[in-house]
């Protein structure tokens, strides 16, 4: 090599820049390529394509951390371990009941959505489950540790953060109790979630002969390319018949000041009934992909029957292993089949243009849609980015709500009376594409009152956004919104 350049066989020199631009081109044809071959929205695809393009070096590498989906495959090889069948092409009404079956007056549409959904999910409804809202971290924390406390047999535990501070030192002095009189354990902690804190949690439980893994660790190797697949689950099964679902992490962040005001408001489910067998297969699921253990099923999946009458539910686990967007779809159908109200609490709100078609023609339709967002976010410049996407819904009739603090961090979603949604899902492109999340469906008059009731509070203490408040909005704060807002395709 001489001081311009390189020689090739037949002494032709090559300038060092020549042969960079020449790999930057090469790369950009290659990620466009795979662009195209594997992205179903058009517009997300142009976004991706024009960043390859308009930034080169920077597009390449925007593209290989943040667009390249490399864990389906390894997903995939994991199902195939446990001797089940490749996910895509599951699209069949999968075995068990009804609708009709669970209750033969069934609405046309809920019959519809029902059948929508069992084909997205793969999962069939189940019958006679008892679930109970477990509103703040207090309440909820003081349930799941007495449940590890009464574990006979098995406990699994999911998360996405697990701190060792004064709430998840509880859960750790819970768990290492379980395991020193014999319950067999599993914690399952998202890579990410686990380095929260300067402790993390993983190797305090090793130390106490606990088996653990962190979901999808990102180590300077090939595996960068999709670091930013995180597990945001948030799962808890005591001896397979008895659960706890929700949006709620493991940190004091949940529970109450020295005076007792919250810092932070969220809610959190216990559920029992066969329910619990999907969200105890979903752990297996995932356990086998992150610790390559394959968990017996007559140890960790016992028969669980109805509670009685109870609520029918059904596990809508997501991720970008699936070949459908299975919690967007859901929420979109309900939407679709709602008639009188729709109620939405989440904590971040930048829906994609499906899920804002689907609200707009759910308010002209005539339905009352409340959507409930903190009026301050924990992330820096969140809120300017949601209320320059918002404006359109409120110009279309939707009705959007600020809650004062503390930040609100629940997830729910009510149709009619009729129908709940929640879990582990937020109301963004990172929840509904990237993040491996976990929701339950629920068909349930008594339960839907139950919660209708628990967010008209929220509801009468948050002060409503209306077409004028978004037209006095300082211009700074709308040109910072629009100019974030251009980035969502991109997620």
């Amino acid at each position: 090599m001489g001081p311009w350049g390189n020689m090739d066989l037949n002494g032709t020199i090559w300038p060092d820049g020549l042969l960079i631009a020449g790999f930057v081109f090469l790369a950009q044809i290659y990620a466009s390529v795979h662009v195209l071959r594997t992205r179903d929205d058009v517009r997300a695809a142009v976004a991706w394509i024009g960043l390859l393009w308009l930034a080169p070096v920077f597009g390449l590498i925007f593209y290989m951390l943040f667009g390249v989906n490399r864990i389906e495959r390894q997903a995939k090889r994991a199902r195939a371990r446990r001797g089940l069948p490749a996910r895509r092409d599951m699209i069949s009404d999968p075995d068990g009941p009804s609708m009709l079956d669970a209750n033969p007056d069934t609405p046309h549409r809920w019959q519809a959505h029902a059948r929508l959904a069992g084909r997205v999910t793969g999962l069939p409804i189940t019958l006679g489950n008892r679930i109970t809202p477990l509103e703040g971290g207090r309440k909820a924390y003081d349930a799941m540790v007495d449940a590890i406390d009464k574990a006979e047999h098995t406990v699994a535990l999911t998360t996405y953060i697990f701190q060792a501070d004064q709430a998840g030192r509880r859960f750790i002095a819970a768990l290492v109790r379980a395991h020193e009189r014999g319950v067999k354990v599993r914690v399952l902690v998202d890579a990410v979630g686990n380095l929260y804190g300067l402790k993390p949690v993983s190797n305090l439980l090793r130390r106490k002969g606990i088996k653990v893994a962190t979901f999808n660790p990102a180590r300077l190797s090939w595996r960068l390319a999709f670091f930013n697949l995180r597990t945001h689950r948030k799962l808890l099964v005591v001896d397979g018949f008895k659960g706890f679902a929700g949006g709620m992490n493991i940190r004091k962040h949940h529970l109450e000041r020295e005076d007792g005001t919250p810092r932070v408001r969220d809610t959190h489910f216990a559920l029992e009934g066969p329910i619990v067998t999907q969200m105890m297969d979903a752990f297996t699921d995932d356990w086998a992909f992150s610790a390559k253990e394959e968990l017996d099923e007559d140890t960790w999946l016992p028969t669980v029957g109805a509670t009685g009458p109870g609520v029918i539910a059904r596990a809508v686990p997501d991720g970008p292993d699936e070949p459908r967007q299975r919690s967007a779809m859901i929420m979109e159908s309900a939407l679709t089949s709602a008639r009188n109200r729709v109620r939405i609490i989440t904590p971040y709100f930048i829906p994609e243009q499906a899920l804002i078609v689907g609200l707009k023609q759910a308010a002209l339709r005539g339905v009352q849609v409340d959507i409930i967002v903190p009026a301050k976010n924990n992330l820096p410049f969140f809120m300017l980015t949601a209320l320059s996407g918002a404006r359109q819904l409120v110009e279309a009739g939707c009705h959007l709500y600020l809650s004062p603090p503390p930040f609100d961090h629940t997830k729910l979603m009510i149709v009619d009376e009729d129908w709940v949604f929640f879990g582990s899902s937020n109301w963004d492109a990172r929840s509904l594409k990237l993040n491996f999340e976990f929701n339950l469906e629920c068909y349930d008059a008594g339960f839907a009152r139950t919660m209708t009731d628990w967010v008209k509070d929220r509801t009468d203490a948050a002060l409503e956004m209306t077409r004028e408040d978004f037209r006095t909005r300082p211009r700074l704060h709308r040109a910072i919104g629009r100019l974030l807002w251009l980035t969502s395709p991109y997620l």
